[in-house]
């Protein structure tokens, strides 16, 4: 099983160091590839990143800046043709903001093994067995509204509609439909959804989240609002989409 993973970044300064050193030699041994994306960040992510990854001592990690800033559905679609470009059979992506825990890449990893034809195996901040840390409890009821209107709309078991932690099998994105879909922060509602229409099969796992030193650029009930009105309009009417091709999405090495 041949996984890239890539580390969407943007002014992850302080952070992404601890999400690399959390890289020991056995998961850095899982993965084909592992790539720190940066989304032009105004502060010193990348200097940080590379100095991480030249003290992790590992070979197979580079650091990528976009071209532009394409937020962090535009990250996504990086990562995704990418990987594809490079013959993958999965992509990961967990958020270099170090909410969620590096290590346990390995339960997705294990999970994507054990059920090969599972389309997409996605972190569940919100479900049994997940944990919390420093979330507030506004955030954490909202989230959990939401799923269950998602659940409830769809008609599909949804226990978090967007986390950072999350494995997709490349072979279930060749069609290249996210590229129609937001560049924003809804951009994994959009794929979730996405995955829902064609019946693809998904998975779940809990996972453990921290807040601690993050500052988070999503406005919760701006992206609470737009997430209603997404599930509304996939469910009643054309879901919107955006004239993107792969050319508009680019990046440049900085460190191989």
């Amino acid at each position: 099983m041949r996984a890239l993973l890539a580390i969407p970044c943007y002014n992850c300064e302080k952070q992404i160091k601890r999400v690399i050193a959390g890289f020991n030699r056995e998961l850095a041994s899982r993965l084909e590839k592992i790539v720190v994306i940066d989304n032009r960040s105004s502060d010193s992510t990348v200097n940080s990143a590379i100095a991480a990854v030249k003290a992790s001592g590992l070979n197979n990690i580079e650091v990528i800046s976009n071209s532009e800033n394409y937020g962090l559905g535009g990250t996504h679609k990086v990562a995704f043709l990418y990987a594809e470009r490079l013959g993958m059979d999965y992509v990961g992506i967990l958020h270099g903001d170090n909410q969620a825990k590096t290590e346990e890449l390995f339960i997705l990893l294990d999970e994507a093994e054990n059920n090969p034809r599972i389309a997409a195996i996605l972190g569940s901040r919100f479900m049994s067995g997940s944990r919390l840390d420093g979330y507030s409890p506004l955030r954490i009821w909202g989230n959990r509204g939401l799923n269950i209107l998602y659940a409830f709309i769809t008609l599909r078991k949804t226990m978090d509609i967007g986390s950072g932690l999350n494995l997709f099998r490349i072979k279930d994105i060749l069609d290249r439909r996210y590229l129609g879909f937001s560049d924003g922060f809804t951009f994994n509602i959009d794929l979730l959804l996405d995955y829902y229409k064609k019946g693809s099969k998904i998975k779940f796992i809990p996972i453990t989240w921290t807040e601690s030193d993050q500052v988070s650029n999503a406005k919760t009930f701006a992206v609470g609002w737009i997430a209603l009105k997404t599930v509304l309009r996939w469910r009643f009417l054309q879901p919107l989409t955006i004239e993107k091709k792969e050319d508009d999405y680019s990046f440049q090495k900085v460190y191989v």
